[in-house]
């Protein structure tokens, strides 16, 4: 894999990152984390945690808002901050928020500006902690899912998402494919689509050739343009640009659904703690 703190998206926090990581696989102490018992923190959290287990350094988690004074610790604010990572030494103190960020750049030259956010950040600090870790590689197809989580796919492109997105693929660290292509999808969170009409899409999806494959799926999405969600950007992402890591069978915006159905079921603390450990385990929801 690629070493995300080497991309071009990254150059902006990749100084800080980088001396944070140094000096957390350095630390004698026990690294506290915190974060939010959000979504979007345990899946900032996770990463994090996964390369402190994969190098052998002690370590606590914590789902709550505020970070100590003493101590070493990394803490992740909320995605409503952009105010980018920030690291006090001895021992390391970091604070991971969002920065909106170059992402691609336009036919005219222009660039594209997006928000890289602070669960992609944790994944290029965790994968600097422990580079050859499992756990950390197991869990790489998660660095897209902050920015799949946040607003900027609602109003329109979002350049980081796509330019993330396409740096996993090219390492051979997910696939995309359309929608009947996923053998499991889940497809609960967007109503407006059919799964009567998915299964019968994807039983017949091999022996149609690409106009009929264009046809079909056109046809299966086509109640989603009438709503007033989800943006275009996201709903060409749920119908033809579907994630899966290496032994998925479910997309990754399935298991984001699926994944935020624990705060439902559970106290926020407890949801939180239950996708962590999950995510751990076995590198999915």
């Amino acid at each position: 894999m690629r070493a995300l703190l080497e991309t071009e998206l990254l150059t902006p926090v990749a100084g800080v990152l980088s001396q944070a990581a140094d000096e957390l696989r350095s630390c004698n102490e026990t690294i506290l984390l915190l974060a939010a018992p959000s979504l979007p923190g345990a899946l900032a959290i996770a990463p994090i945690e996964a390369a402190l287990v994969d190098a052998g350094l002690p370590y606590r988690r914590r789902f709550r808002l505020e970070a100590p004074s003493e101590g070493a610790w990394v803490h992740i604010l909320g995605p409503a901050e952009e105010s980018g990572p920030r690291l006090a030494s001895g021992p390391p103190q970091l604070t991971l928020a969002g920065v909106v960020v170059d992402g691609l750049t336009g036919h005219q030259g222009d660039a594209r500006k997006g928000p890289l956010t602070a669960v992609a950040q944790a994944h290029a600090l965790a994968q600097a902690i422990c580079p050859g870790g499992a756990r950390v590689r197991r869990l790489r197809p998660w660095a897209i899912s902050g920015n799949w989580l946040h607003s900027a796919l609602d109003t329109t492109y979002d350049p980081v998402f796509t330019a993330l997105r396409d740096a996993l693929v090219k390492e051979g660290s997910i696939r995309v494919v359309p929608l009947p292509e996923v053998p499991e999808p889940n497809v609960s969170a967007n109503s407006w689509i059919d799964p009567t009409a998915l299964d019968a899409i994807a039983s017949r999806w091999a022996t149609l050739d690409l106009e009929g494959r264009a046809r079909a799926l056109s046809h299966l999405m086509r109640p989603g343009l009438a709503r007033s969600t989800p943006s275009t950007a996201r709903l060409e992402e749920i119908g033809w640009h579907c994630v899966l890591g290496p032994g998925w069978s479910t997309d990754l915006a399935g298991q984001v659904s699926s994944a935020a159905g624990l705060w439902k079921e559970n106290p926020a603390p407890v949801a939180a703690g239950k996708l962590v450990d999950s995510l751990l385990r076995r590198g999915q929801k």
